[in-house]
């Protein structure tokens, strides 16, 4: 796989890149990292252009992920395709405005937050540009290759549902006790330095809603206040018939399969859902819904409890995308679910040019 994935600011281009290579090990280069280096001003185009043909010789197999026209156009032959992503400037928008914190761009969120509204007006002039980062040097660029190439216009096509897990366990894979009590969790975090939230805060503001089961729906139930605001929330139950009284309007109670849920929310234009709890993520797994899973491991042995995880139909592989150690003792992993194929993804062998 040598693919090239071009596109404006917030058309999907990383997330299209991730989802790839969860379904086919490959490197991955962002050109923001080869275009600039210590500030806002460009490198010079000829130093860019090296340490991407140098990148490439080193590579099996890769995906590069950008919008410097100028950058790519002198490596555009090394590609075996090229995704062009232009799902137009409100899309683009949206995804700006929701976009999680990117630690490897901004040293915090409020950095992050401080460039919004210059990214969105740069974003917004994308149609009218001249320059290597506006559609018209973009469409040449596409025009121009001789190779395999797609132009998807609508985030459906290319975007599918992520099904994320968030959860900590203990050492030997407990997510609670035998009676559903989390204490040692509690315990545990009581040592936590204040202000350390583990990146529990931007993950949930990066989702679109949750989905948990019964179980751990009354769990939430039992915090002195509902924890999360107006996010939509779908508990999965059997018996459980109606939102109960008090409960947000946010809360949606579904009899439903994992693949329902999916297309339930999907319908409702959410497309990154958190899994929460040890039944709802296990019938995700079995159902090979789960795209990534960000554990961390609190130092402790139960010996008996609630497991993660449970009997499963076959082996089923992760790639890891990071690692983080705590000073108070915590380990968090950050997984990808390696998988022959995803939900909605375009099959682009299949589909005519």
């Amino acid at each position: 796989m040598k693919v090239i994935i071009l596109g404006n600011a917030g058309a999907g281009k990383s997330t299209l890149a991730r989802k790839l290579i969860a379904r086919q090990p490959a490197a991955r280069l962002s050109l923001d990292e080869v275009a600039f280096q210590g500030g806002t001003e460009r490198r010079p185009l000829h130093e860019s252009v090296e340490d991407v043909r140098r990148w490439i010789t080193e590579q099996d197999s890769w995906i590069i992920e950008g919008c410097y026209a100028d950058i790519l156009e002198p490596v555009l032959a090394c590609a075996d395709e090229l995704i062009f992503l232009n799902p137009g400037i409100e899309a683009c928008l949206a995804h700006c405005r929701s976009r999680p914190w990117e630690p490897e761009k901004f040293s915090s969120r409020q950095e992050q937050d401080a460039n919004l509204d210059n990214l969105l007006q740069w974003v917004g002039s994308y149609e009218t540009r001249s320059d290597e980062y506006g559609l018209a040097r973009h469409r040449a660029l596409y025009e121009s290759f001789e190779g395999k190439k797609r132009e998807f216009c609508h985030p459906e096509a290319y975007a599918s549902t992520r099904c994320s897990v968030f959860i900590a366990t203990s050492l030997d894979g407990c997510i609670a006790r035998s009676d559903g009590s989390i204490d040692w969790l509690e315990r545990a975090n009581a040592a936590v330095p204040a202000g350390e939230d583990c990146g529990y805060a931007d993950f949930i503001q990066a989702v679109d809603a949750i989905v948990m089961g019964r179980a751990t729906f009354e769990k939430v139930l039992s915090f002195p206040e509902w924890p999360y605001g107006s996010l939509p929330v779908y508990v999965l139950s059997t018996t459980l018939r109606s939102r109960p009284a008090g409960v947000p309007h946010s809360v949606q109670v579904l009899s439903a399969t994992p693949h329902e849920v999916v297309d339930r929310a999907a319908a409702a234009g959410h497309h990154h859902l958190y899994i929460d709890g040890g039944r709802t993520i296990q019938g995700f797994l079995k159902a090979g819904l789960i795209t990534e899973l960000t554990i961390t491991l609190i130092p402790l042995l139960l010996g008996s409890g609630i497991k993660l995880f449970g009997d499963l139909p076959a082996d089923k592989n992760l790639r890891l995308l990071s690692s983080r150690a705590f000073p108070f003792g915590f380990v968090q992993c950050h997984y990808a679910m390696c998988q022959e194929a995803w939900p909605s993804m375009p099959t682009f062998e299949a589909q005519p040019l």
